[in-house]
């Protein structure tokens, strides 16, 4: 690729040494690139294994690194800290944002909140599987892990509470419906409307979970709207 050395000097200035350069640009290329270059895979399965990796990784830090004496507290921290917007956050601050291949015509869409934390997520993946888990683990210790301690500190208050206080900027009306389904592992999966659109999607190992992550991406939502 044209950036290749750039990108791999990059790479090395944030203390990655890639033994496969391919899965780093994958982890890069948006279905729009691939589209019109259909012999460059795309992230969107790498995405689907860093949202997994990152999920696991955070509960892990916050169960054996932060004092925390109630799951539903720690069930806030979890939500706000693998939200799209901290995702997207870290994003443009690591520069990643610099390296996304979008097609010629969807430029635009690097800006997207949602696309910039699909990013993290899919290079997080790249991470594990060319470096292994424990590189991840170094490097989300300097990256994200900082992030989980400061939500963890600032007594935030749980997304379905910031959630209804913002809508009423909006309407009088609160019409918010969480719709429930248990999955067959167990889990649940939770979708939030308000007013009859739905604004964001959850899963967790408890309702209350489901819901705290459901009501975090209607609040990245609502942000990216406004």
């Amino acid at each position: 690729m044209h950036y290749s050395k750039e990108f791999i000097n990059w790479l090395a200035s944030i203390g990655i040494k890639p033994n496969s350069i391919a899965i780093f640009m994958q982890a890069l290329t948006h279905k729009s690139f691939h589209h019109e270059n259909p012999s460059q895979s795309h992230y969107e399965m790498l995405e689907f294994l860093g949202d997994a990796i990152l999920n696991f990784k955070v509960s892990e830090f916050i169960y054996k690194k932060i004092s925390l004496r109630k799951e539903g507290v720690a069930s806030i921290v979890k939500a706000k800290s693998v939200s799209a917007s901290t995702f997207a956050m870290l994003c443009d601050e690591i520069g990643l944002n610099k390296f996304v291949r979008v097609g010629k015509g969807a430029k635009e869409i690097v800006q997207n909140q949602k696309i910039k934390s699909d990013i993290f997520e899919s290079f997080c993946a790249a991470i594990f599987l060319d470096l292994g888990s424990d590189f991840l683990d170094k490097f989300l210790t300097k990256k994200l892990m900082p992030i989980v301690i400061d939500i963890a500190k600032s007594n935030a208050k749980d997304p379905k509470t910031e959630f209804q206080e913002k809508i009423q900027f909006y309407s009088s009306t609160s019409q918010i419906e969480y719709r429930k389904t248990q999955l067959k592992d167990g889990t649940f999966l939770v979708h939030l409307y308000w007013e009859n659109k739905k604004y964001g999607t959850g899963k967790g190992k408890s309702i209350k979970e489901a819901e705290f992550a459901a009501a975090q991406q209607a609040l990245d939502l609502l942000i990216e709207m406004n």
